[in-house]
């Protein structure tokens, strides 16, 4: 068989084994990725695809290779930041808006509460010193482990 040149009309183009191995394995990484769900896949399997449609197209490896890393890289830098999108809408803050009760002053505007059935600390906003054990206030935010609360 004589070596292609790339300038061969379509119909006549055969797909070589380089070919059909980057499409094989797009097509295996694409499945893959529809059974696990992650978006990283998605990314590898079009890099893939690219590497196999610039092997078809130009018979240069080196070319098909360095595209398809390209496009791997970018399409994983996307899909981290979709995959990062979508966890945070995902973790809304659950405890925003519920009640804790007071329990003992910590110092200042810190003080210690019951809040979904354990004690957390607690920093109040506004008011703190003109509340007293037993209040309720409401979660309205948090820093790392110490709730934000407002009384009510």
């Amino acid at each position: 068989m004589a070596a292609r040149t790339g300038n061969e009309p379509p119909e006549t183009r055969t797909m070589d084994l380089l070919t059909f191995g980057w499409a094989a394995a797009a097509l295996l990484v694409f499945v893959c990725e529809l059974t696990l769900g992650t978006v990283y896949l998605l990314a590898w399997a079009a890099g893939l695809v690219v590497g196999a449609l610039l092997q078809w197209l130009t018979g240069s490896w080196s070319i098909a290779a360095g595209a398809a890393t390209l496009v791997t890289f970018g399409g994983s830098l996307v899909a981290q930041r979709v995959r990062h999108t979508r966890y945070a809408q995902k973790m809304d803050d659950v405890d925003i808006g519920g009640e804790a009760r007071l329990l003992r002053p910590l110092g200042a505007d810190r003080w210690r509460v019951a809040f979904r059935g354990t004690e957390w600390d607690a920093r109040i906003s506004g008011e703190a010193e003109r509340t007293t054990v037993g209040a309720i206030a409401k979660v309205c935010g948090r820093e790392a482990n110490l709730l934000l609360l407002i009384i009510h």
